[in-house]
């Protein structure tokens, strides 16, 4: 009798557990950093660092994976020359992260987050011209979002690598900025 209580009691709090978790890798990812900070005895709220870091990670790779379907449904050369510039800038941005995050002991995401496989899908299941408004829009609004965010980690930021891995991307992401903002005008101006 005892046992069975004792399975009942585990199997409602893995199910408690499952329900009201949250399967998303990026918050996954940062609750996983602030345990290793805190059992590394670190006093600091590492919260938004860690958060930083997996946001970071899977916004990375959203730009790659939206990048290398351009490369193969976008009609516009100049959408598949952009998707190109963005892979390959993107991979070694996030090189960079995964460098700086096992030195660090932050702990990354493998998979999209929740908010980033949204937009791979939404993107990714246009075609034609649709495909290339969509990307060039989806892609200017998450490089818009991620430029905000690198800015205030290199100033905010807890972790002084991570500051300097942020304050890094900074020039290259208003860079891609200022293209998007471009080819955005080139579009509405049509």
């Amino acid at each position: 009798m005892k046992k069975s209580v004792q399975q009942a009691f585990t199997l409602l709090a893995l199910v408690f557990a499952t329900a009201c978790g949250s399967d998303d890798s990026i918050k996954q990812a940062a609750d996983q950093s602030v345990e290793q900070f805190k059992a590394a005895g670190v006093q600091e709220d590492m919260r938004n660092d860690a958060l930083f870091a997996a946001e970071a990670a899977s916004a990375s790779m959203l730009q790659v994976q939206l990048g290398e379907a351009a490369e193969g449904k976008a009609v516009s050369p100049e959408v598949k020359g952009l998707a190109q510039e963005m892979v390959t800038a993107h991979q070694s941005i996030l090189n960079d992260l995964r460098d700086m995050a096992g030195r660090g002991n932050f702990v990354l995401p493998s998979t999209l987050g929740e908010a980033h496989h949204k937009v791979y899908q939404e993107v990714t299941d246009k075609s034609g011209i649709s495909f290339d408004l969509a990307y060039l829009r989806r892609i200017g609004d998450q490089n818009k979002e991620l430029v905000e965010r690198y800015e205030d980690m290199a100033k905010n930021g807890q972790v002084m690598e991570l500051k300097q891995y942020a304050s890094k991307q900074v020039p290259l992401l208003q860079q891609h900025q200022q293209v998007l903002e471009r080819l955005q005008e080139s579009l509405d101006d049509l």
